[in-house]
C-alpha cells in the first residue's frame, strides 16, 4: 500500500510491518488481468481499529492473507482529519473510493459535488450497538456539567465539522433544546488530541473513538456525559465505504477484487488463531500497548462490525432522516437508491 499526501489536507500516519498468519480462503474468483488497478483511497480521519482498512491493506498482510492485492488492484492510501475532508478528495478526483459518515454522504449527495455521484458498498463500523463500544463525550469526572442542558455556554471538541460525531452531538443537542450554532462553542480538535485538550480545559466536552477510548478511560478521571447512540436511539452506522459511480463502471473487477480482500482481512483478524499476531500489528500501526488492545481489540468492547462488511439501509437512512428532521438538511435522501452490497463476496440479508 502506498501512503501519499495531498496538498488539500493536513495528514499523518505511522505505519509499520509486522510477521506472521494464516491463509484465507474465499469464494471469490479473481479474474486475471493485465495490470492492477490503482484505487486511491482517502480514509476518514481514524486509523485501525478505527478504521480497519488502514489495517488490513498494511505491507504484511498484503503479502500473506490478502489474495487480490498487487493482481488485481493496489491501494494509493491518503490519511484525512475526517470524513469531510474525504468528501472533499472524492469530489475533486482526487479519490476512488472513500470512508464517509452519513452525515457527509447525505449532505454530498443533495449538494451533488462528485460528478455522476457515489455508492455505498460496504460497511466499516456501527454506533449504538447493545453490548458494544460507542463513540462517546466526556467531560472530567468532577466536572459540574452533570447533563446536556448543562452544556449552554461551553466548548465541545470535535475531530471536524460535519463529521459522523459532530452530527450526533448537533443532533443530541437539538433534540433537548439546545441551538448548536448559538448555545455552545464547537472547535476541531483531532481524536488523539481530545482527551489532553479535556485535561488542559482547553474544553470541556470532548469526543473519544477507539483506540483511544480504552487508552484514556482506564484513567479514572473522565466522565461519560452521552454517546452516540443516545444521539440516534439505537445502531447506526458511523461509516461506510463508497466508490465513485465512474470509478466503479470502470473497474468492477477491481471493487469486488478489494471488497473480497476487505472480507477476508476482516475473517483474519477475527479468527482467535490468529488473535496474538492481530494485536501485535496493530499495536505496532497505532502506537497502542498491547494490554490496552488486548482488552478490546475484536471483542464485544470493540465496535461492531459486520463480518462480511454488510450494513443494512435503516442503519444509514436513521441517522440520516435524523438530520433532515432536525434542520440539518433540507430535503431527504433515499439511501436505498446509492446503497449496492452486491460486490462483496458474500450474500448479505436484505
Amino acid at each position: 500500500m502506498t501512503y501519499r499526501k495531498n496538498s488539500l489536507t493536513r495528514r499523518g500516519f505511522v505505519a509499520g510491518s509486522i510477521g506472521a498468519a494464516s491463509y484465507i480462503a474465499s469464494p471469490f474468483i479473481r479474474k486475471a488481468s493485465a495490470a492492477p488497478v490503482s484505487i486511491r483511497y482517502a480514509t476518514g480521519g481514524g486509523i485501525g481499529p478505527n478504521e480497519m482498512e488502514t489495517l488490513i491493506y498494511l505491507d504484511w498482510m498484503q503479502k500473506n492473507v490478502l489474495q487480490g492485492y498487487g493482481k488485481d488492484y493496489t491501494v494509493d492510501m491518503t490519511f484525512t482529519r475526517g470524513t469531510p475532508e474525504a468528501g472533499t478528495l472524492l469530489a475533486a478526483d482526487q479519490a476512488d473510493i472513500a470512508t464517509l459518515s452519513f452525515a457527509v454522504f447525505a449532505t454530498s449527495v443533495l449538494r451533488n459535488t462528485v460528478p455522476n455521484g457515489m455508492t455505498i458498498v460496504s460497511d466499516n463500523y456501527q454506533d449504538g450497538k447493545p453490548g458494544y463500544a460507542q463513540n462517546t463525550f466526556f467531560v472530567l469526572k468532577d466536572s459540574p456539567i452533570k447533563n446536556t442542558q448543562n452544556l449552554k455556554g461551553k466548548i465541545i471538541g470535535v475531530n471536524a465539522f460535519g463529521s459522523a460525531v459532530d452530527l450526533a452531538m448537533r443532533v443530541k443537542l437539538k433534540n433537548e433544546g439546545i441551538d448548536p450554532r448559538s448555545d455552545v462553542q464547537v472547535v476541531e480538535i483531532a481524536f488523539a488530541n481530545q482527551a489532553s485538550a479535556l485535561r488542559e480545559k482547553r474544553i470541556d466536552c470532548g469526543v473519544l473513538v477507539l483506540p483511544f477510548m480504552n487508552a484514556e478511560t482506564v484513567k479514572g478521571d473522565l466522565r461519560v456525559l452521552f454517546t452516540g447512540g443516545d444521539a440516534f436511539g439505537g445502531p447506526y452506522s458511523v461509516i461506510f465505504q463508497v466508490t465513485t459511480n465512474d470509478f466503479l463502471k470502470q473497474h468492477p473487477e477491481a471493487v469486488k477484487a478489494y471488497l473480497a480482500d476487505y472480507v477476508r482481512g476482516l475473517h483474519w483478524f477475527y479468527d482467535p488463531a490468529n488473535r496474538k499476531k492481530a494485536i501485535e500489528i496493530a499495536s505496532a500501526f497505532t502506537k497502542s500497548p498491547v494490554d490496552v488492545l488486548d482488552s478490546y481489540f475484536m471483542t464485544e468492547r470493540d465496535y461492531f462490525r459486520d463480518p462480511n462488511g454488510c450494513v443494512s439501509l435503516a442503519a444509514i437512512q436513521t441517522p440520516v432522516d435524523a438530520m433532515l428532521r432536525v434542520g440539518f438538511i433540507d430535503k431527504p435522501v433515499n439511501i436505498a437508491d446509492h446503497l449496492h452490497v452486491s460486490y462483496l463476496p458474500y450474500p448479505c440479508a436484505t
